[in-house]
């Protein structure tokens, strides 16, 4: 674990990219995977699934069947709990759902903008360890309510070859059918660029591990992506007011997804700071066996704790960072909210713990990481349309603005721009 006392900006931003460099050593395989799915399709593919996936999967047994999906079985309490989260989900997103605009100026022209959903989107579950079904229903909810017509879904199989009858259930719930058993690079190409076997999309969501969020780097231009996500960030700000055993939960929320994962507490609290490592220490040993490994490599080599003078050093600190979570964990939590300005989705009061986010709260879960919350959202309705400007110029304001139209083409120096627009006058 890592203390820094009142660190300067130059210290967290290093440690931040000692943590950026970790994540990029595979890059070279990478960029090799996306040509020969590009270029060779299922032939290539079906070499990639036998080499990474835990069972060598088949083309021929590469989509999920309608029969697997319909046999899923789950928990009944686990069906009406996801029937629950979904319509929060959907309450939520439909809020953000951005309307198409037409107006007619004096003039007579008829200008506009149309939102049109995405055709195709590809989302992307993480699987492997757990089933993660969560992602799952927060990519697919806002991409439900945006009107995408088509969602295919795709993640790893298990040592067996199947695929968690929680996220096939999730699948038959939200009423999606095109399901692929496959994961890492090879699955983010093989929807980039299509194969005999599986079709191409639009755009590829969700989070994944190193070669998921590389793949989906490299692709972009080629597919829409939502982000280039990386392992799970938390940060919480704290002055001392919540409960050291609280804290040291909601640390280590984040440290068990990945060994990767980065954990910071920023607190005004000299108790906190001094008593808090082993308060974590005692959590970290009641985690189970496998949870355990991850959140100790993880606390190890990026868990952080910071000592500030004040609390608007501590957000100047949080804001640095532009954390994936940020946890406000002070007295008066809703006077803080002036301070933030860099942050993923932010978390508010001892009640508001990440795992609510994770969960179904409303909010998306899928979030920038790696300081992308500075110029970057998380996931949300409008990631699944695209807007189409209409314009229908009227005679009577191109006979008005013509002219300036071809003056501006010309001071450019676009003659053939201006002659469009000439043309045009000269037959008016």
């Amino acid at each position: 674990m890592i203390l820094m006392n009142n660190p300067g900006d130059k210290e967290v931003l290093r440690l931040l990219k000692q943590r950026m460099e970790s994540v990029s050593q595979v890059e070279e395989t990478v960029k090799e995977i996306i040509r020969r799915v590009k270029e060779e399709g299922d032939r290539a593919l079906e070499e990639f699934l036998k080499r990474f996936e835990k069972h060598p999967v088949g083309i021929e047994n590469l989509r999920v069947t309608e029969k697997e999906i319909s046999e899923a079985q789950v928990e009944e309490e686990f069906v009406e709990t996801i029937k629950i989260v979904i319509e929060d989900l959907k309450e939520f997103h439909r809020r953000q759902e951005e309307r198409s605009f037409f107006f007619t100026t004096k003039g007579g022209s008829f200008l506009g903008e149309m939102v049109v959903p995405l055709e195709s989107v590809g989302i992307y579950v993480p699987g492997g360890k757990v089933p993660y079904f969560s992602t799952l229903l927060m990519c697919a909810v806002p991409a439900i309510v945006a009107g995408v017509e088509r969602i295919a879904v795709t993640t790893p199989p298990n040592e067996n070859g199947g695929i968690s009858p929680y996220i096939l259930k999730t699948c038959e719930i939200l009423g999606l059918k095109e399901i692929y058993r496959m994961g890492g690079a090879h699955a983010v190409a093989a929807l980039t660029y299509g194969t005999e076997t599986v079709k191409p999309v639009d755009k590829i969501v969700g989070p994944g591990g190193v070669f998921v969020t590389l793949a989906k780097k490299h692709v972009y231009g080629d597919v829409g992506i939502d982000s280039i996500a990386g392992p799970s960030e938390i940060a919480i700000v704290t002055d001392g007011s919540a409960d050291l055993d609280l804290i040291a939960a909601d640390f280590l929320s984040q440290a068990e997804h990945d060994e990767n994962a980065m954990s910071v507490v920023i607190t005004t609290s000299k108790e906190v700071f001094e008593k808090l490592p082993q308060v974590i220490e005692r959590h970290l040993e009641a985690l189970p066996e496998e949870r355990r490994k991850t959140a100790r490599i993880s606390t190890e080599n990026f868990g952080t704790i910071i000592l500030t003078d004040s609390l608007k050093r501590a957000f100047e600190i949080s804001n640095l960072i532009a954390p994936e979570h940020l946890e406000v964990l002070v007295e008066n939590p809703f006077e803080s909210l002036g301070y933030i300005k860099n942050a993923g989705s932010v978390f508010l009061g001892k009640y508001t713990c990440e795992s609510v986010g994770d969960y179904g709260a409303g909010p998306n879960h899928v979030l920038p990481t790696f300081r992308s919350a500075r110029f970057s959202s998380g996931l949300r309705v409008s990631d699944f349309t695209k807007k189409i400007f209409i314009t229908h110029l009227s005679e009577e304001d191109f006979r008005r603005k013509g002219e300036l139209y071809s003056k501006m083409a010309r001071w450019e120096g676009f003659e053939a721009h201006a002659r469009a627009i000439d043309i045009r006058r000269e037959k008016l």
